[in-house]
């Protein structure tokens, strides 16, 4: 059985079409995921040359990692651990006043987005 050209279309406009609308549907679904959990998917550190959510500023040693954590940290019952670099990032253990690692912190050397690994 051959099928006409204008079958084929028909069927790959339907297609795109019910594509095009679970992706758009889906969309808020996510965002209110986000909203939910209550952190955006990883974090910057706020104030004095940072800017806004997003912006983005390398951070080039160990020690600008440091002081960055120490800023964004600030106000919490936490100390920094050593900065260790891997890579494309720096990597720095959260522990609390006791020792305990609490959280393990990625910082990309990129744009100095910082993300737990837990």
């Amino acid at each position: 059985m051959e099928r006409s050209k204008g079958s084929v279309v028909k069927r790959l406009f339907i297609l795109v079409i019910v594509f095009d609308a679970l992706t758009t549907l889906s969309a808020p679904y996510a965002r209110a995921m986000d909203e939910w959990m209550g952190v955006p998917y990883g974090d910057y550190c706020d104030g004095p040359g940072w800017g806004w959510y997003g912006a983005r500023k390398a951070v080039k040693t160990p020690q600008e990692a440091k002081k960055m954590l120490k800023e964004y940290f600030k106000g919490e019952d936490v100390v920094i651990g050593v900065v260790r670099e891997r890579g494309r990032f720096f990597e720095a253990d959260i522990k609390d006043r006791k020792g305990n690692v609490v959280d393990r912190v990625l910082i990309d050397k990129r744009t100095g987005r910082l993300r737990s690994t837990y």
